[in-house]
């Protein structure tokens, strides 16, 4: 297997990236360059410079559309969420390159975009934080990103949580987030939000109402109209560069080309 180094790997993302904004066009799913990578196609015209992923963002019901028909249509890449896969251990969706293999952590993936879907949230408050406080999601999160934790303590307290949930199947974990990621699916409700990280995000889906292109590394991508009030919902003063200290990768992966004959069955 031959190596892939950073450059070669943005390609493959933005080869995965086009081919998912195709598909979206022919089947009339919406969907939006979002965090990093629509702060990047603002600021940068392209990848935050010191960036290593794409990310895109989907309405659920965009979100349930693009799952239940991209991997009928698509052979190389492929959509894996925990709703169509009971072994992925991620909340939001990823496309993978099955013709290659990334190693992040201790996972065993592919060279990929991630997908994130916003769900209706209430239009109280409280309300919003009891479903971001849910405790199947938190439990979730434990068991696989305590050593994130910044806190020593926290992050020594977090372990422990997690070594006593090895006990509790992480498929049910999944399970039971997901249907608190749905809870407000079929209300009228004013707000979106992302409940499948920590970012605790929350925005008007006026936001949401009209699309636009915007210049991403040459191409031109959907972006929310509403682009300047979600990004400073993210990054408040999005514009404004962080310390130099913190302008590095975020990831660390290992990515290898094993091509159309090994192909990557194995996710």
């Amino acid at each position: 297997m031959r190596k892939i180094d950073l450059e070669e790997m943005k390609a493959l993302q933005l080869q995965i990236l086009k081919e998912v904004t195709e598909f979206c066009g022919k089947n009339k799913i919406n969907y939006w360059l979002d965090c990093g990578t629509l702060l990047g196609a603002i600021r940068h015209k392209g990848y935050i410079p010191w960036d290593d992923d794409i990310d895109i963002g989907m309405l659920r019901e965009d979100y349930n559309k693009f799952m239940k028909l991209f991997n009928k249509e698509s052979k190389r890449y492929k959509f894996y969420s925990a709703e169509n896969n009971s072994e992925f251990h991620y909340l939001f969706g990823k496309v993978l390159d099955s013709y290659t293999v990334l190693y992040e952590d201790k996972y065993k993936l592919a060279v990929n975009i991630d997908v994130f879907v916003y769900d209706n949230v209430p239009d109280n408050k409280q309300a919003i934080r009891k479903m971001y406080k849910n405790i199947y999601g938190k439990c979730f999160g434990i068991r696989y990103s305590w050593n994130g934790i910044q806190n020593k303590r926290k992050r020594k307290l977090a372990h422990g949580i997690s070594l006593a949930l090895r006990a509790v199947p992480a498929s049910y974990l999944r399970k039971k987030a997901i249907e608190n990621l749905k809870r407000y699916q079929y209300v009228p409700t004013k707000l979106v939000g992302n409940f499948t990280s920590q970012t605790e995000m929350v925005c008007s889906k006026e936001v949401f109402q009209e699309f636009i292109e915007v210049e991403f590394e040459g191409g031109y991508y959907k972006a929310p109209i509403g682009y300047d009030a979600w990004l400073r919902a993210f990054y408040n003063d999005y514009m404004k560069l962080p310390p130099l200290e913190e302008r590095v990768p975020k990831h660390k992966t290992e990515a290898y080309w094993i091509g159309k004959e090994g192909k990557n069955n194995d996710l």
